[in-house]
């Protein structure tokens, strides 16, 4: 089997496979954080995939980056017009295929962190410092809301109404939670997430990723809030807070989704459902490294053993 085979074969696997399966898969919200790590490997092996096929086309005897080499090296002759043309043109249009995508996945990337910082602009105008906690600023609005949106200073708001709601062990179950979200970066990884998604539409692991991946960091982010206050605090918090949508590239504490809301609060208050099963954590850990790395090795083996030039 040639290694261009093998490679498709593993991206196959990844980007159309392995979504629905993690989609199905009910130890995913038993352990969102492992979840996560598994859906975050499937995403870049698959992008890893696609880079290696991409280059091994390029680079095989029919690749137009073989081509140019053999006309720098002035040995085009050797196998001029062998294959005709439609090796060529199959790489030529899946190298703009490969270029398209990685253009609208920035465009997409940018746009997002352009809305996040104009949200975090406006913020300056409408909002007061909390003179208490240091990393909190107020927003006076009796809508009870609190979330995050990174930024230097002050990245974690709370509405006046909120804190009018919460008690003191509440407000920090809260802000253990947002605090949560920005120390493991969580808005990074969405926002690649979502960018990705939006050039590889196509493939179902991609688009379960942009569905799935948010609740999973919401849920991982109650584990470390429980862990702090307790599962009954954090419970009781989220059902204070109003149901909102989050700003772009932002990560709130209450999920605009009644149904996700719904399914943290039981998770919550289900006693056995927080758990860490260190099998399963090192059993995800491999195959998400698994993921990432045999498309390399594919791809390293066939471009050392293959003869760039003639």
């Amino acid at each position: 089997m040639s290694p261009l085979v093998e490679l498709g074969a593993v991206t196959v696997a990844l980007g159309i496979g392995a979504g629905p399966l993690l989609a199905r898969s009910a130890w995913c919200q038993r352990i969102p954080r492992v979840g996560a790590l598994a859906w975050l490997g499937a995403l870049a092996g698959t992008i890893a995939g696609l880079v290696g096929v991409v280059v091994l086309v390029s680079t095989g005897r029919h690749g137009l980056v073989h081509r140019a080499a053999e006309w720098a090296a002035d040995c085009w002759h050797h196998h001029d017009g062998s294959g005709g043309l439609a090796p060529y043109a199959f790489n030529l249009a899946l190298l703009v295929s490969a270029v398209a995508a990685a253009c609208v996945a920035v465009a997409r990337y940018r746009r997002t962190v352009a809305r996040r910082r104009r949200h975090q602009e406006a913020l300056q105008f409408v909002v007061r410092l909390s003179g208490d906690i240091e990393d909190v600023c107020v927003l006076d609005h009796p809508v009870p809301v609190a979330y995050c949106v990174p930024s230097r200073k002050r990245p974690i708001v709370v509405s006046s109404g909120a804190l009018d709601r919460l008690d003191d062990t509440q407000l920090q179950a809260v802000l253990a939670h947002e605090r949560a979200h920005l120390r493991y970066r969580h808005h990074l990884f969405l926002t690649v997430v979502d960018a990705l998604a939006a050039a590889l539409f196509w493939l179902p692991t991609f688009r379960g990723a942009r569905r799935c991946l948010p609740i999973l960091l919401e849920m991982s982010a109650d584990d470390v809030a429980a862990r702090r206050c307790g599962r009954r605090t954090v419970a009781v918090a989220l059902r204070k807070l109003a149901i909102a949508p989050s700003p772009i590239g932002g990560l709130a504490a209450q999920s605009a989704d009644r149904s996700e809301l719904d399914q943290r609060l039981a998770r919550l208050e289900t006693p056995t459902a927080i758990a860490d099963d260190d099998r399963v954590r090192r059993l995800t850990w491999v195959t998400a490294m698994t993921s990432v790395v045999l498309p390399g090795v594919i791809s390293a083996g066939w471009l050392a053993a293959m003869p760039f030039f003639c």
